[in-house]
């Protein structure tokens, strides 16, 4: 790789991925599972098995928990170092898709596709997540990727050294693709590799003979699910030596078949549920893809010819898309591996559009990039209109803060309509790079970012403060996930407000985390409580296209109360009691 452009990459990676990593505090959401979980196999001193909440946790398999607890032990525990793992995820999966890109067309192409990967909505805002997603798609494409070039991809005679190699790499990436979400990691380069290596083997019959080039192909394979049984085994091996073979069934069974194919976990969606999913996670360039209806056209009507690596990319992008789609449980996330082939085809259009060899573009490319810039550019701007819109939900951030990131929204927006209306198209990647990057940065130190200290830390701050370390504390309906995480210390998961209640009702002290309108239900049945303090919420790991649409403060920001159903000793002196 040329040194100038990986390190203009990763300079990309450092203000889309790596930017405000540490803010905001760790989410009610799925990434507080994996930031606990590592804390606690860090405190526990247990490498083997992860627990969450003082339980073990066998949803998911080891590989993300080991790397932010590392993070944790490297830096100290925080909310930077459990998203650390997932930005460097990204930051490898950019240079993958460089590489890839520029093998297969050349360093303009590779350069333009890594920038795709670095800036699209859609991996940025995962790489700023404690989640495996971004790990996992990583893994998948590096090791399709390699499986690809050792299975499939043009190689010179004589080259059964480089081949090996090649195996190697994909055996290790698909290991840690397992050791990261499971079968799925090596399910899906299956699916995208198999259907290639027999087309590819049926095109050669007239050249090779089968029963060697089978041979051949068993023998690759061999060498791959060796390398990966090598790496994945001694874990799973420890956790049922732990655990017993009632563990394999739980994770198998229970959460891969189960999570595929039932609603055990996810309600029902469409079929077509990721197509809008896919054109999110690829602003602001998936306007772009308009440039891909002409050639489509032309396809058809069978005037142009599909180049081979043509297949290999689209057959690359639809594989994850059907396996989802056919799946019974969906989450936007699962649909990351599809971005690199994406951004990789989309760059090639771009590059032939903007830059043609002949150095002419036609009035028919010029009207349809000035369409698509002004879509893209319509993206950003609009996002500068939410912000405004929504700065009543953005508690502690000053109205010159958000003024200045909604005129850079629109600023850099407006910009990318312009240079698509002007002479200067060829310049378009650029702006829209630089609009995704005012974008990110704007994400991340305005809008999800609040000075001081953030609600979920103020909550755990009081239950520190309520009591000493084994005062036990329930939580109902807020804070479901990530309090464990700041307060240090397990809670008694209670899931009704009837639980609660009776959790109240214990003749020892106990505490209960709750929002205010359940505190009315239990005031108005009687209970007696003692308010030790409240904090106001806004659930940042819940946001979406409604809120952002229609900000209403009274609907998303809640009351979130701390209270004792007894005085207790660390209770400062403005706490008081609570009755109907």
């Amino acid at each position: 790789m040329p040194v100038p452009r990986v390190a203009l990459l990763a300079a990309l990676c450092a203000l889309t991925f790596f930017a405000g990593l540490g803010r905001p505090a760790i989410t009610d959401s799925d990434e507080a599972y994996y930031a606990e979980t590592a804390r606690e196999m860090v405190e526990r001193d247990d490498w083997v098995t992860p627990y969450y909440n003082g339980q073990f946790r066998f949803e998911k398999p080891v590989l993300y928990y080991w790397l932010a607890a590392l993070a944790y032990l490297a830096a100290g525990v925080g909310e930077g170092a459990a998203r650390f793992p997932s930005a460097c995820a990204g930051l490898v999966l950019v240079l993958t898709t460089y590489a890839c890109a520029r093998r297969w067309y050349d360093p303009a192409t590779a350069l333009l596709a890594g920038a795709i990967t670095a800036t699209s909505f859609g991996y940025v805002a995962v790489a700023h997540q404690a989640v495996p997603d971004l790990l996992l798609a990583c893994f998948i494409t590096l090791g399709t990727w390699t499986a690809h070039e050792a299975l499939i991809g043009r190689r010179p005679a004589g080259s059964d050294g480089a081949r090996r190699w090649w195996l190697l790499a994909s055996g290790a990436a698909l290991a840690g693709a397992f050791l990261t979400k499971g079968p799925v990691g090596v399910v899906l380069p299956l699916a995208v590799v198999g259907p290639l290596a027999i087309w590819h083997m049926w095109a050669d019959r007239g050249r090779v003979s089968l029963g060697p080039a089978l041979g051949r192909l068993a023998g690759d394979v061999a060498l791959l699910v060796g390398v990966s049984l090598l790496l994945t085994a001694p874990w799973f091996a420890a956790m049922t030596s732990v655990h017993g073979v009632a563990y394999l069934d739980r994770f198998f069974i229970g959460e891969n078949l189960q999570r595929f194919a039932t609603d055990r976990y996810n309600a029902p969606r469409p079929l077509w549920y990721y197509l809008p999913i896919v054109a999110g996670g690829l602003l602001p360039w998936s306007p772009l893809l308009l440039l891909w209806c002409r050639p489509l056209v032309r396809v058809v009507r069978r005037m142009r010819h599909i180049q081979p690596v043509e297949i290999w990319l689209a057959v690359w992008a639809c594989a994850p898309i059907l396996f989802y789609s056919i799946s019974i449980g969906k989450q936007p996330r699962y649909i990351l591996p599809v971005l690199p082939p994406l951004a990789i085809l989309l760059a090639r259009t771009l590059v032939t559009r903007l830059w043609p060899a002949d150095g002419v573009t036609g009035a028919t490319r010029q009207r349809v990039i000035a369409v698509a810039g002004v879509l893209s550019g319509a993206v950003v701007i609009a996002l500068g209109l939410f912000v405004y819109r929504a700065q009543d939900l953005i508690a502690g951030v000053s109205s010159t803060s958000v003024a200045l990131a909604v005129s850079g929204l629109v600023a850099s927006g407006g910009a990318v309509i312009v240079v698509a209306l002007s002479r200067g198209q060829h310049r378009l990647p650029h702006a829209i790079v630089a609009a995704a990057i005012v974008s990110t940065l704007t994400a991340q130190y305005v809008v999800l970012s609040r000075p001081g200290s953030e609600p979920v830390e103020d909550m755990a701050a009081l239950v520190r403060a309520a009591g000493p370390p084994d005062l036990p504390y329930g939580r109902y309906g807020v804070f479901v996930r990530n309090l464990v995480f700041y307060t240090g210390r397990p809670h008694v998961e209670l899931s009704s407000v009837d639980q609660v209640m009776t959790f109240m009702r214990s003749i020892d002290p106990v505490l209960s985390v709750v929002t205010g309108a359940h505190l009315e239900q239990m005031l108005e049945a009687g209970l007696e409580l003692h308010e030790l303090g409240r904090v106001s919420y806004l659930n940042t790991g819940n946001l979406n296209f409604r809120t952002l649409l229609r900000p209403d403060p009274d609907t998303e920001l809640q009351t979130v109360v701390l209270v004792s159903n007894r005085p207790s000793p660390g209770v400062s002196s403005s706490a008081g009691s609570v009755t109907p």
